[in-house]
């Protein structure tokens, strides 16, 4: 027999039960989108620690800052920590408070399989560890009282192939690309940044609106003849913040950009030619019109030059001077081209085995006279080395400056290799003219100097890459660059690869 108060108890429990079911329920809906929404914030902090500590190493700043850190070691960041990764992660909401953990540290290559990693730098890997604990709310009816998120970003600086740009390399120097007259530089073609200065100085621009650069046509987008194209970027790491010039960026993506992160030199790995085994100061010989390269009517005779070493370089001079393939070593008084010269490739040689078809001028001298000098009084048609999977010792360079060499220097003045001028140029081949990084930062005024300049009624057409300490451009004319897309060499990049 059933008494009558027991009638509705089951219901009761029932109600009980459930009433804890949804509770719990609400409880890991509410909690389980908190901790989602901590752990998407901790994996956005371990992201930018990770790319901030690695940009700060990629450009040399993790050691000089007002508060460096080590890569020797790991370390964890404490909630008034100054150092970069740990800024970071602390303005992307982690490391401010007790229950959050930030370590920092640099694993080795293993850490990122398939990544190719800069053999450039010593410290290519950084990685950056978020934890944090989390008190909950209704979840603590079902008995859990706290969770835990973390998050982990390992960022990397990659070797890449891509192509190359213009590049300034100086790493302080105020006016590192400087402009006198009214030139205008145009670009076609090449990589999505067609011109990188690479200087911390605050004023590494010496140039005004007088000076135009037109990168309209320029990028990867721009035909190799300038007959499309939507732009590319002017890079700038110190200054100024907008640009000091009349920049035709074009439409997408072409911008001028401040600050952009160094490229550093591309063609640092490609050694010297040697001098071993070169003709000693080979004679030039007459050549007649018409063959091997000289023209049917010369305005001045032709004369045949070969590979060698040079002791007193080589100066082309009321003449046609008529090149042959290889390496022209110039030991002293450089490589010039002066009044009423004309300098030109040969044809019907054969082709040597480390420039191909083209030549390779390697300037090794150190006084003033030690220079390039090549169509500021006439003209000049050359071609560089070659560039390929069977020929590529030499990276494509046609003027190789001596990376220890004295400085060439005058910014904006009358010194430095000159190209470009009075007469016709048109070179093909990368103008390589720029001492090591470490002695431009150990030595600040020893580095060389590239005067590109254009007169009215000269054609000046490089195509090819610049590669120098230092660039001057100068004259009242149209100065034209094209870059070869297909030119490409590894590079140092910044990527997040974990």
């Amino acid at each position: 027999m059933k008494y009558r108060s027991e009638k509705g108890q089951a219901i009761l429990l029932v109600l009980v039960a459930m009433t804890i079911f949804i509770i719990g329920a609400a409880g890991l809906a509410i909690d389980g989108a908190q901790i989602y929404s901590h752990r998407q914030m901790a994996q956005a902090a371990a992201d930018a620690a990770a790319q901030a500590g690695i940009m700060s190493i990629f450009d040399g700043t993790h050691s000089t800052a007002a508060n460096p850190f080590s890569t020797g070691a790991a370390f964890t960041c404490t909630t008034t920590d100054l150092r970069t990764p740990c800024v970071y992660a602390r303005n992307n909401g982690f490391g401010g408070g007790s229950n959050d953990t930030v370590v920092i540290d640099f694993p080795a290559s293993s850490a990122a399989p398939g990544v190719n990693l800069s053999g450039e730098d010593p410290v290519n890997l950084i990685r950056a560890t978020v934890d944090r604990d989390l008190n909950t709310g209704l979840m603590q009816i079902l008995g859990s009282n706290t969770s835990h998120v973390k998050a982990i970003a390992i960022a990397a600086i990659v070797d890449v192939v891509a192509p190359v740009p213009i590049l300034v390399t100086h790493p302080t120097r105020s006016g590192a690309m400087s402009s006198n007259g009214n030139p205008t530089i145009v670009i076609c073609g090449g990589p999505s940044r067609s011109i990188q200065v690479n200087s911390s100085s605050a004023t590494s621009l010496n140039m005004n609106s007088n000076t135009t650069i037109d990168l309209s046509h320029a990028g990867p987008l721009g035909a190799y003849d300038c007959s499309t194209g939507t732009g590319a970027d002017f890079g700038d790491f110190g200054g100024p913040s907008t640009a000091p010039f009349t920049f035709i960026a074009g439409s997408l993506p072409g911008e001028y950009i401040q600050p952009a992160s160094p490229i550093l030199d591309p063609y640092a790995s490609v050694a010297p030619p040697s001098a071993v085994g070169l003709a000693v100061d080979p004679a030039k010989t007459p050549l007649a019109n018409g063959s091997n390269g000289c023209p049917t009517a010369p305005a001045n005779p032709c004369q045949l030059y070969s590979p060698g070493l040079y002791t007193n370089g080589i100066e082309v001079k009321n003449e046609t001077g008529i090149f042959k393939p290889g390496v022209y070593y110039m030991q002293s008084k450089g490589f010039q081209n002066a009044a009423n010269g004309l300098m030109l490739m040969s044809t019907g040689f054969p082709d040597d085995p480390d420039t191909g078809p083209g030549m390779l001028v390697y300037n090794t001298g150190n006084d003033d006279d030690d220079l390039f000098s090549v169509g500021a009084n006439s003209s000049a048609s050359l071609v560089g080395s070659c560039n390929t999977l069977t020929c590529d010792r030499y990276k494509g360079i046609l003027f190789f400056q001596n990376r220890t060499s004295l400085g060439h220097t005058g910014i904006g003045g009358n010194k430095g290799h000159k190209f470009g001028g009075g007469g016709a140029l048109s070179l093909v081949g990368t103008i390589y003219v720029t001492n090591t990084l470490a002695t431009m930062t150990a030595t600040p005024g020893q580095f060389q100097n590239v005067l590109l300049q254009g007169t009215p009624g000269s054609n000046t057409v490089i195509t090819g890459q610049i590669v120098a300490s230092t660039l001057s451009v100068g004259g009242n004319a149209t100065i034209q660059m094209f870059l070869n897309p297909a030119e490409v060499l590894h590079i140092r990049q910044v990527a997040l690869v974990k």
